[in-house]
């Protein structure tokens, strides 16, 4: 996902940061606004859609 991100709004970008979790867990920001996360339930993991988290990120730019 990080890699879409970027191939598709890279140019927009000033700074990104990839910083290890547990679980795979992540989490978006931008301007320091949560736009998507990856959550991680005891019997799921819940990605964010490709197509909406790409949206948040490009209406942000």
């Amino acid at each position: 996902m990080a890699g879409e991100a970027l191939s598709r709004s890279g140019e927009h970008i000033a700074e990104f940061t990839l910083v290890p979790s547990s679980h795979g867990k992540f989490h978006i920001f931008v301007d320091g606004e949560l736009v998507a996360s990856h959550q991680h339930l005891p019997d799921a993991h819940l990605f964010p859609d490709l197509q909406d988290m790409m949206a948040a990120i490009l209406a942000r730019l």
